[in-house]
């Protein structure tokens, strides 16, 4: 049978959704409650197609275009990118985005976070993302982590340290990344934003914060996603990394994800051989390549890391000097202008 291509309307998101979480490799801002997160938050405009065969979905592609008045003119997909069965599924998904490229001469299309490699899309292999299989209790899990990983939850767990959940506490969990990804340079969205993706994931979303004393030094998110556990932002404060906060955190995370029958803990996307690759290492997590792939227009050749290290270090080193209000405010305005950003 041959593959037709359709627009994803709303009658459409329950089929939709039911592919993405058995479809291997796939994301979980795939799934389309994060169609609306990004069309509202961002002001994106969205090119979300399925690919089905004989009545069947066989392939998604969900698209973004980036607002006007941006750095680029091009399109950009969700995190895990074009998702289909087969090759034929995946030109057929991939036609109208050509097309759009073309007559709107835009510069390129950004397939982001794939788990696989599609033939013939010029390809950028800088990122990983960090897998555990968890172990069927807490006990083996515990068991089976290296003894200088054991060491740093015991000194977590002897500082004094309180993890807590639930979404009451995303007004202190924000906090936390705010002042974090201000010291690295990085806007963060406003509260409002993850509100919005609380609201959009429900129950399979939860927040933790840690806290120190009353105060709260940590703050994690995981989301459940097919038959594991995705964790998209985490960050804990600086000036408390002797207490290995970040050790807390994740044990806390790993051992709730077992409670709940999950198979693998996501800790998320990572440069190939930095510090933070490392540290994910060290919890006996495997890599798996994430492939950016590009459909070229404008553009004469894929962007690199070190493009935007050259590009931003001006702007990443302002950031890292705003006042903690003024990183607040001006942040929403910052990340609008890079929505393809998770």
């Amino acid at each position: 049978m041959s593959v037709n291509v359709k627009a994803l309307e709303p009658a459409g998101f329950a089929r939709w959704d039911d592919y993405i979480q058995r479809a291997p490799g796939s994301n979980f801002a795939s799934r389309s409650g994060w169609k609306g997160v990004v069309e509202s938050q961002f002001g994106c405009r969205s090119d979300w197609r399925y690919a089905e065969r004989d009545g069947r979905v066989v392939g998604v592609l969900p698209l973004f275009e980036k607002p006007a008045g941006g750095r680029a003119r091009m399109l950009f997909s969700a995190p895990g990118g074009l998702l289909a069965d087969d090759e034929e599924a995946a030109a057929e998904l991939l036609s109208p985005a050509r097309e759009r490229v073309r007559s709107e001469k835009l510069e390129l299309i950004e397939l982001r976070d794939q788990r696989r490699r599609w033939d013939g899309l010029e390809t950028s292999e800088e990122h990983c993302t960090m897998i555990l299989r968890l172990e069927a209790d807490v006990d083996a899990q515990w068991k089976a982590f290296g003894f200088k990983l054991r060491n740093k939850i015991r000194k977590a767990q002897k500082s004094d340290l309180t993890t807590r959940w639930g979404p009451e506490h995303l007004p202190a969990w924000h906090r936390v990344m705010l002042e974090n990804l201000r010291d690295l340079g990085t806007p963060l969205p406003g509260a409002g934003y993850f509100r919005a993706v609380l609201d959009a994931y429900g129950p399979d979303i939860e927040i933790e914060v840690l806290e120190c004393g009353g105060r709260t030094i940590g703050a994690l998110a995981a989301v459940r996603h097919a038959d594991g556990c995705a964790n998209p932002w985490s960050s804990s404060l600086r000036s408390e990394r002797d207490r290995c906060p970040n050790h807390m955190l994740y044990w806390d995370a790993i051992q709730r994800a077992i409670g709940q029958g999950l198979k693998w803990f996501d800790f998320g996307r990572s440069q190939w051989n930095s510090n933070t690759f490392e540290f994910k290492r060290g919890w006996g997590t495997e890599p798996a390549p994430l492939y950016y792939q590009y459909v070229l227009g404008t553009a004469k050749r894929v962007p690199s890391l070190d493009d935007q290290k050259r590009a931003f270090a001006l702007a990443v080193w302002l950031w890292q000097r705003l006042p903690l209000a003024a990183a607040g405010a001006l942040g929403p305005v910052a990340r609008r202008r890079f929505p393809e950003a998770l």
